[in-house]
């Protein structure tokens, strides 16, 4: 089971993670290589307590494992993440709490050799059976024949992407408490929109790359993915080369540009990030939200992202680039 894996994971061993209180997990959510982990922090002095109410803290942990694939975007993993994220709200275990952070990641703790993908994007090979293309034209070049048509009419590529970005993209921006991507490999397109969508960013060193590969496919980004492009990178000239060269970085490049917030390596990786979920709960020791309210935490952070919050939510794939949403 993944909680008896990740009690015993090295990761999260009170001595690497700094002394952090006891914990025990427990699966919320597992189908089709997607699942959902909590991990309460006991308020006492055992890991083995049954009391799921009597805790310092819940860090929820959205593995994607789905690396046959690559972790791409398509309408089955979009259908697990809804499902994941629905267990999030309702979940009895987490909607008596406020006191919670989320981490998304494609680490794999029984088998690090895999992760090498966080998300590879919209899954291309999807797209082409989904418009009938029959074609010998290259996977990338058919994909932006469907994504170009899809800007024209509804049609399966419109539907989908529209999907992604109202009910996943949408709803992790906004989520009421701290999101930390733990970028494990390669990050690229709406891979690396999902890791946008999160509060902050942690990306693994030697391997992997982000890129905003659509100058590179022939295909225009669309007004959700531009909108949140532009509310998170804050750098223009950032922007302008991420985009308009589809350049690959490396995490010590991603970090210098501001992508990301940090690196380590993948041993690392999900250690540092627990950490940082930890230290952003609302009730932490070191910076307590005292009058904390998740509806004007949300509310907030539609606030700060307000433009991409509405293309992400209300707009549609044939949106004009011009247009306002």
């Amino acid at each position: 089971a993944w909680h008896e894996r990740l009690l015993h994971n090295p990761c999260l061993r009170t001595e690497t993670m700094n002394q952090s209180p006891p914990h025990h997990s427990k699966t919320l959510f597992e189908k089709n290589g997607v699942s959902l982990v909590a991990t309460i922090l006991s308020s006492s002095s055992s890991s083995s307590t049954s009391d799921d109410d009597d805790h310092d803290g819940i860090i929820l942990t959205l593995y994607l494992h789905r690396h046959t694939e690559k972790n791409v975007i398509n309408p089955t993993m979009i259908s697990l993440l809804v499902q994941a994220l629905h267990v999030i709200d309702t979940h009895p275990i987490l909607s008596h709490t406020n006191n919670k952070s989320l981490i998304v990641t494609g680490i794999d703790h029984d088998d690090l050799k895999i992760c090498k993908f966080f998300g590879n994007g919209l899954d291309l090979e999807w797209m082409m059976k989904a418009s009938n293309n029959q074609s010998n034209t290259n996977g990338g070049a058919a994909a932006a024949a469907a994504v170009s048509a899809a800007t024209k009419t509804e049609n399966p590529t419109s539907r989908m992407i529209e999907m992604f970005n109202s009910q996943v993209l949408a709803k992790i921006l906004t989520l009421p408490f701290r999101t930390v991507a733990a970028i494990n490999g390669h990050c690229i397109g709406a891979g690396l929109f999902l890791a946008l969508a999160c509060d902050y960013r942690f990306m693994r060193t030697e391997r992997g790359y982000i890129q905003w590969p659509e100058a590179r496919l022939g295909m225009r980004l669309t007004k959700g993915f531009a909108e949140l492009s532009k509310d998170k990178i804050s750098d223009y000239a950032v922007l302008r080369e991420g985009l308009l060269t589809a350049k690959r970085y490396t995490s010590r490049e991603a970090l210098a540009a501001g992508i990301i917030d940090g690196e380590y390596p993948l041993e690392e990786l999900y250690a540092a990030a627990f950490r940082f979920a930890v230290e952003g709960l609302p009730e932490a020791s070191d910076n307590p939200l005292e009058y904390f309210d998740p509806k004007a935490y949300t509310e907030m952070k539609m606030e700060i992202w307000c433009t991409s919050y509405r293309a992400l939510k209300f707009g549609k794939v044939s949106d004009l680039p011009h247009s306002r949403i």
